[in-house]
């Protein structure tokens, strides 16, 4: 297996951004991908944080994933090079488990990348991309991540994006605090609102779109506005978070600074990729932005404390990789040699100890006798 990798660990969210495929342009994105010569399985994973492409097949990829990627992007072949981290063979296993235990994530631990992983590797499957090794391996990376949330606290401590965001609002200095909150009904919007909701003297205005004039929610508690009137709430809201999938601005610095009028401090967080917000806004007097590449400086406090359930996150990741790789190769030996228990029938026990010796190096010998010794028949 293969995987080239464009993340918050080598590109800012501009950058990030020239590589973001929705949702929608996955399905296309993929064909793309599956197109290059030798690949016969691929997965998509596209996030805010984080683009990587899967591949399984024969010979090496990457130089057609990178000319993939230079077609979505628009970027030269050098930027995209620049750009990416390649994995290879057990090294691009080692980093998926870690990518979907949210050991690779910006906030160690989140555990929105964990669905995010599963939605991924289902719509690859679903469109007839994925075969045995993908569907084996990504299987086994999912069901590592739950363990590593079942028997660790990397994820019961876990700051995301999302709860990183509700904690800036929580640290403004008034005691009742107005939120706007625009994509309330999204993936991310909605773990921000129901982060909102248990706190205590939060009023949450949202928006919502409507269709012939009326509005549309599922929630309670909140009050709903029409997303046409958002900046009409501008004077209203002490913060302002933006989460939506909108490929436009959700708020300009030209519409901000003629909807406010009092000069009370206001602060605009943007967690959407693409950014939601102008950054001009940040221009505005009495106007805090905070974005995705500030996201990334409040988590390191977080991650700091997280190191020894990093720890023994990465020993259960071990654990469950080695019985992947077993997996895989029990399945390729028996699958390239149909006659292995034909060929071997008539040895003895001792003529097969004698080979193994031989081949083998002495640790790799010493682990097959114990094995042996330890075993029962």
């Amino acid at each position: 297996m293969e995987c080239i990798s464009i993340s918050h660990k080598t590109a800012a969210s501009g950058e990030r951004e020239r590589f973001y495929v929705p949702k929608e342009e996955a399905a296309g994105f993929l064909k793309k991908i599956w197109s290059v010569a030798g690949i016969e399985e691929c997965v998509l994973l596209s996030t805010c944080n984080r683009t990587e492409i899967y591949v399984q097949g024969e010979g090496n990829s990457f130089w057609g994933l990178e000319e993939v990627l230079v077609g979505a992007s628009g970027c030269t072949g050098e930027q995209v090079r620049s750009l990416v981290r390649r994995y290879q063979g057990r090294s691009a296993l080692h980093h998926l488990f870690r990518v979907a235990c949210g050991m690779e994530s910006m906030v160690i631990g989140e555990d929105e990348i964990l669905g995010q992983v599963r939605e991924a590797y289902s719509c690859a499957k679903e469109a007839g991309y994925t075969g045995y090794e993908l569907n084996s391996v990504f299987q086994a990376a999912l069901s590592c991540a739950k363990r590593v949330k079942t028997e660790t606290v990397i994820s019961k401590t876990a700051v995301s994006a999302a709860t990183l965001a509700v904690s800036e609002v929580m640290r403004l200095p008034m005691a009742h605090k107005t939120v706007l909150l625009m994509g309330s009904t999204g993936r991310m919007g909605g773990i921000i609102l129901k982060n909102l909701l248990n706190q205590k003297n939060i009023h949450i205005i949202a928006t919502v779109r409507s269709h012939n004039g009326i509005c549309h929610s599922g929630s309670t508690g909140v009050k709903h506005i029409d997303y046409q009137d958002r900046y009409a709430s501008l004077e209203e809201a002490d913060a302002i978070i933006s989460a939506t999938s909108s490929p436009h601005y959700t708020m300009t610095a030209k519409h901000v600074r003629e909807a406010v009028q009092s000069p009370k401090e206001r602060l605009f967080l943007d967690i959407s990729m693409p950014p939601d917000l102008d950054v001009e806004i940040a221009n505005i007097e009495h106007c805090r932005l905070v974005a995705l590449d500030d996201i990334e400086k409040l988590a390191k406090k977080n991650n700091r404390l997280k190191q020894q359930a990093f720890a023994d996150a990465e020993e259960i990741l071990e654990e469950e990789l080695e019985k992947l790789c077993k997996t895989l190769a029990f399945h390729y030996f028996t699958g390239q040699d149909t006659q292995w228990k034909e060929r071997y029938a008539d040895w003895s026990a001792e003529k097969m100890l004698y080979l193994l010796r031989d081949e083998l190096d002495s640790g790799s010998f010493e682990a097959v006798l114990k094995v042996l010794s330890d075993g029962t028949v």
